[in-house]
């Protein structure tokens, strides 16, 4: 699962890592003090995007390292207008201790699609891609901006590099030839 588009690292199913690397607002307590982690992390990095998702904003300093001290020391703050059932998964996910953690362990994954707050969700037709999703944006084009606010579209665009020559084009030159045995 990926999260964090600021860096990744993959590691497999039971390994560990001690990389350092990730957007600080996303990081679990236990990357930030550098003990190690696995998968686990990654619940952390759901728990805060699902928060993101469900109040409008992420979990946010203006001081880079006051937004550390705050993910290892403080809990995170769970508005009252979020039902019970978000609360309980949220919590559940945000859990300083890794050990603790809502989808800890070999059937983690198991533990979290059984939680309450997914009840409605089909998991079998969801995986077979039976389900029909609630919206389906309409998009015109490859550069069509019609389902983003207009405060967004409207902003001016910095650092934005200019498109090259060949932007369109990015396998210009590269092909495939079969090979007819491989060994």
């Amino acid at each position: 699962m990926l999260i964090d588009f600021g860096l990744s690292k993959e590691i497999d199913e039971l390994g560990r890592s001690n990389c350092f690397c990730g957007t600080v607002e996303y990081m679990a307590p236990e990357i930030l003090l550098a003990k190690g982690h696995n998968k686990d992390a990654d619940w952390w990095s759901v728990g805060i995007l699902l928060y993101e998702m469900l109040t409008g904003k992420a979990p946010k300093h203006n001081n880079r390292k006051k937004l550390q001290e705050k993910i290892i020391k403080e809990k995170v703050k769970l508005p009252p207008f979020l039902t019970s059932e978000a609360h309980s998964l949220l919590n559940g996910l945000l859990q300083k201790d890794p050990s603790t953690r809502l989808g800890n362990g070999p059937n983690g994954d198991d533990q979290i699609k059984s939680h309450k707050w997914f009840r409605s969700i089909n998991w079998k037709k969801l995986e077979a891609r039976e389900l029909e999703p609630n919206f389906k944006p309409d998009v015109s084009a490859k550069d069509c901006t019609a389902n983003f606010d207009q405060c967004w579209t409207a902003m001016p665009v910095d650092d934005s590099p200019a498109p090259t020559p060949t932007a369109g084009d990015h396998f210009q030159g590269l092909g495939f030839h079969l090979a007819t045995q491989i060994f």
